[in-house]
């Protein structure tokens, strides 16, 4: 599992959005993007380095969660 947080999202227009951006990761089993908590929660065997340009690429600064 792996938290990505997530800036810019304000809407659930942008959760569907962020959400849309993931979901074609390779390896990727499961993704759940919360507004509130302004992050992704991705379940998978995934590259954590494409999903953050994922993200960035539809204008969603991201990064690692600590």
């Amino acid at each position: 599992m792996t938290t990505i947080n997530i800036g810019k999202m304000m809407c659930n227009g942008c959760v569907a959005n962020a959400k849309k951006a993931l979901e074609g990761l390779p390896g990727l089993k499961s993704v759940e993007v919360d507004l509130k908590q302004a992050n992704a929660v991705l379940v998978g065997d995934i590259d954590l380095d494409d999903a953050l340009q994922r993200l960035n690429d539809a204008g969603y600064p991201a990064e690692k969660a600590e």
